[in-house]
């Protein structure tokens, strides 16, 4: 569908959208558990405002490369919004150290590249404890975020299954004009024990807590992509979105390609999860003429799928019309 066709009667963008993610759901208490979903509804809030934007201003553009320009300001604003949201928000310094709100907009670079750790779902059951002298975590209830990160660890293990002996193996990412670039990035072994050491380094340098944080043993490690590889990969999202789609298949394959190459080319250290999945159901309302179906767990299937099975799971989704619960 050209991006440009003003479509009457454009169906709502609601907080329903947005479905928190299971690994941020780390307690079963209904209360509280309503509270983390409350961010749902400033996220519809800014995918709409974002929408009337994108519906404004790519009338006026002329050409692929303008749209792609309209499309890359909009991404903008999104990272303008998260690090406002997270302004405004209070937070416990904990972990992080001072400085934490200046992450959202402190860029990911080849010397400050993104470390998360896959795995240890022990960490993210209700009620845990933690042994200092084991210097694991014992006890407690399954959470949804528990539940959720234990399927990714053994996704990952798998990944490393298929390439026998490898550290570290990348993510392949073909463009759309069939250029192959690496994407994130999966650790383990002494380069995972390696991006722990770096994490625990940094952590401790801003004055945050880093007691709880292992960096030996059997450790897997997401990484982000060299800022070359992110970069060709960011721009070439933005230019498959401008580009025409002449049918609804056609618009759907090229939402769900562009939420791929967006997540394998974050840009800011925190809170690019919640920037991409705000822009996608703005830009996914407008291409497809209705909020498209993100999964709780977008974030983490792009990850560790490959670029295949992550798009046709997302493909799958739109086809439901809904997305599996936490």
């Amino acid at each position: 569908m050209n991006p440009t066709t003003t479509r009457p009667g454009p169906q709502p963008i609601t907080a329903e959208c947005f479905p928190t993610p299971g690994l941020i759901l780390r307690t079963n208490d209904p209360s509280a558990q309503r509270t983390l979903r409350e961010f749902a509804h400033e996220q519809a809030a800014a995918a709409r405002s974002l929408r009337e934007i994108l519906s404004e201003k790519l009338p006026e553009a002329r050409d692929v490369d303008e749209r792609g320009a309209v499309f890359t300001t909009v991404f903008e604003a999104t990272e303008d919004w998260r690090y406002r949201i997270a302004a405004t928000m209070p937070h416990s310094t904990g972990r992080y150290g001072a400085g934490h709100v200046e992450r959202f907009r402190t860029p990911i670079a080849d010397d400050n590249r993104n470390l998360f750790r896959i795995g240890e779902h022990e960490r993210l059951r209700e009620g845990v404890d933690w042994d200092s002298i084991t210097r694991t975590y014992t006890g407690g209830t399954e959470t949804p975020a528990s539940r959720t990160m234990r399927r990714f660890g053994a996704l990952a293990a798998a990944r490393f299954a298929q390439s026998p002996g490898a550290d570290i193996v990348s993510n392949r990412v073909t463009l759309p004009d069939g250029r192959v670039v690496h994407g994130m990035r999966l650790l383990r072994a002494d380069a995972a024990r390696h991006a722990a050491a770096e994490m625990a380094a940094r952590i401790a340098a801003r004055g945050g807590d880093t007691s709880r944080i292992v960096t030996d043993g059997d450790l897997i490690y997401i990484a982000s992509a060299p800022e070359t590889d992110r970069r060709t990969i960011f721009h070439s999202a933005m230019a498959l979105l401008a580009h025409d789609h002449t049918t609804p298949a056609d618009a759907t394959i090229a939402w769900a390609e562009a939420a791929y190459l967006l997540y394998q080319a974050p840009r800011r250290k925190r809170g690019s999860d919640a920037t991409t999945r705000t822009f996608l159901v703005a830009i996914g309302a407008l291409l497809l003429a209705h909020p498209p179906v993100l999964l709780h767990d977008v974030d983490l299937r792009a990850y560790i799928r490959s670029q295949v099975q992550f798009v046709a799971e997302l493909r799958a989704a739109q086809d439901r019309g809904v997305g599996a619960a936490p």
